[in-house]
């Protein structure tokens, strides 16, 4: 020990003390991990410096006395055996394990550190773990047990790794790997060829990962200087898991779009930064992010209610104004929403769904005030992620159902054509209104994917079953507006008809009013490639609207599906009946083939064709059946 290079030492001491620099004085990242990565520096610095003097004391033996530099050197070991302990302490907080309630793991750490100090306090007096002999350090007895400790721990570190990999994403594997050996290769070299390089490695790792995961620029937006979305979920996620009560409190910044617009993208960087200012200097407030472009997140320890204070206090100050570098005054008002966890949202992804759709409604009916999460319906949130889950794992095993209803024709006597209907049944949720999911699907983009399936699913039905050689002319399927706006979408149609041998006029595209308001360009052309491949167009749904004469003598529809509503209202108001006995007429004028939804008694029956319906379809006929049902209705008729 006393001819011991203590370079490694000295170099380890140099980099401890620029690690400690930077963590000190970058912004305070608030997360155990931190605090935890602060312990495993300290007590790397505090087993360097008792390192560095154990062996000088070592070396003047004599002057310092040996019972001083055993207890010293007793220290030291307490110090290193440590180490092992604390980062896979540091580590596990990392892979987001709750060390403090998993009582097992909890257990086990206590034990590890009062097993280090007990052996290693007393062995001043027992000499139970190590000897000094001949100017080399070796174990005994007790030594051993701490060994044992420090393999325990290296275990549970790469067990950690293994199992919790997607959580050390910072740490590309050849990093880990080249970590790992070094730290063995500088324990055997100090234990066994007593070259003291333990100290370095603890520290190259410590350094490694203050690059890529303690750095607080890392996690810090650049613009606001507040902490990022990114790490909002990672902040989260631990205070989801002490299951203590707290309030997120967003803060969006009403039209700031007209302040880029008006003072310039600059001045717009320098308001969120003050804003990102304020409420960071708010003594109440416990963390602020910046959630998107002008929106700030700020989680505060407490219930609403309490809250509701701070709330108020960051509207009060949007009641004046934000002075830029150029002292422009910009008036700007905010809007605030309260949720409180865990009982309005139990984890992250929930709270960011009640967040959006919560924001979404205050900015439509309370824009500048302070709305609680609460006052919204939460539930419809929540059904609607469940009918979400539902329609994504539907089209993932494809089990969307199609059924069909039967479109009765007045001149043959037959039913000659059908409409495709979507259905979803769930294991949980049971039978699903296609009013519930398809507004959903639309909304996340699942209705593109839902369409293709629908339409390959009605291809399919036609080839199968051979419906040419019945008196069903053609199918109708309806089409989504989102559908319709996709660039390629006349091409898709088109494809996979030709793939199951569908001819042009055995499909029908049933379309309403507003797939044309929308992308007017992407639109028409798709309905022109549509029209001369030869596919028939249908105006769903007329009546409902807003579609005028114009509207119609300009879309190249065939069909005119009149709303079940406006038939129903004809038989109830005098009005109503001759409003539709005359649009009919106007229909049939333009040669417009009409076809009469929510057919449902014969009296209805007999006067809509008396007003010259050509088409009836209702559950006065049938209702949607599936495609083996459907083919009995229409052998049956004969």
């Amino acid at each position: 020990m006393t001819n011991w290079n203590l370079s490694f030492d000295y170099a380890a001491i140099y980099f401890l003390l620029m690690l400690f620099a930077w963590y000190f004085s970058e912004k305070r990242v608030p997360l155990k991990s931190h605090r935890a990565y602060l312990v495993v520096l300290i007590v790397a610095f505090l087993a360097t410096v008792l390192e560095i003097a154990s062996t000088w004391m070592a070396r003047n033996m004599e002057a310092v006395g040996y019972d001083r530099f055993y207890f010293v050197l007793s220290l030291q070991t307490l110090a290193i055996n440590v180490l092992p302990v604390t980062l896979t302490y540091y580590l596990l907080h990392i892979a987001h394990v709750d060390v403090a309630r998993i009582k097992p793991v909890n257990y086990g750490f206590r034990l590890a550190i009062a097993t280090n100090v007990v052996i290693c306090l007393l062995n001043p007096w027992l000499h139970w773990a190590f000897v000094f002999e001949d100017e080399k350090y070796r174990a005994i007895g007790a030594g051993y047990v701490l060994y044992a400790i420090d393999i325990i721990m290296i275990v549970v570190c790469l067990v950690a790794f293994i199992v919790k990999k997607q959580d050390f994403k910072f740490l590309n594997i050849t990093s880990i790997i080249a970590l790992f050996i070094c730290g063995v290769v500088a324990c055997v070299a100090q234990v066994v060829w007593y070259v003291p390089m333990l100290d370095f490695a603890i520290v190259a790792f410590c350094l490694t990962v203050f690059y890529y995961q303690q750095n607080a620029g890392t996690v810090t937006d650049p613009v606001t200087r507040q902490f990022n979305r990114r790490f909002l979920g990672e902040f989260l996620q631990g205070k989801f898991l002490d299951r203590k009560t707290f309030t997120v409190l967003m803060v969006a910044l009403d039209d700031f779009k007209f302040v880029n617009k008006t003072y310039g993208v600059e001045a717009g960087d320098q308001l969120l930064f003050q804003v990102g200012n304020y409420l960071e200097t708010m003594k109440k407030s416990n963390a602020v992010f910046r959630f998107g472009s002008d929106q700030f997140c700020v989680v505060v320890d407490k219930g609403t209610n309490k809250a509701m204070g701070i709330a108020e206090d960051i509207q009060e100050r949007f009641y004046h104004p934000w002075f830029n570098e150029s002292a422009a005054a910009i008036m700007m008002s905010a809007t605030i929403c309260l949720v409180e966890c865990p009982r309005e949202a139990d984890n992250y992804g929930s709270l960011i769904e009640v967040i959006d759709y919560a924001m979404s409604m205050a900015k439509k009916t309370k824009k500048g005030l302070i709305t609680k999460a609460s006052e919204i319906d939460l539930d419809k949130i929540r059904k609607d992620k469940s009918i979400e889950k539902a329609v994504k794992l539907a089209l993932d095993r494809e089990e969307l159902m199609v059924y069909y209803q039967p479109i009765f024709s007045v001149e043959k006597g037959v039913y000659n054509s059908a409409e495709a209907l979507v259905r979803l049944h769930d294991e949980e949720l049971g039978w699903i209104s296609p009013e519930a999911f398809i507004p959903i699907a639309e909304k996340n983009g699942l209705i593109v994917e839902m369409g293709e399936m629908i339409l390959e699913k009605v291809c399919r039905f036609i080839r199968d079953f051979k419906l040419s050689e019945t008196t069903v002319e053609y199918i109708e399927v309806n089409i989504s507006p989102v559908q319709l706006i996709q660039k390629e979408f006349a091409d898709r149609v088109i494809e996979i008809m030709d793939e199951y041998g569908v001819k042009p006029e055995q499909i029908n595209i049933e379309i309403t009013e507003t797939a044309t308001m929308t992308s007017a360009s992407t639109v028409n052309n798709n309905i022109n490639k549509l029209v001369e491949h030869g596919i028939s167009l249908s105006l769903d749904d007329y009546g409902s609207g807003h579609a005028n004469i114009d509207y119609i003598n300009r879309m190249p529809f065939k069909i005119i599906k009149l709303d079940k509503y406006i038939i129903w209202d004809s038989f109830k108001s005098k009005k109503a009946g001759i409003t539709l006995e005359y649009t009919i007429g106007m229909l049939n004028a333009l040669q417009l083939y009409i076809v009469a939804e929510g057919v449902e008694t014969a009296e209805m029956r007999d006067q809509l064709t008396q007003y010259g319906c050509h088409y009836m379809q209702g559950w006065y006929y049938s209702k949607a059946v599936a495609d083996e049902e459907f083919m009995q209705l229409i052998e049956a008729q004969g």
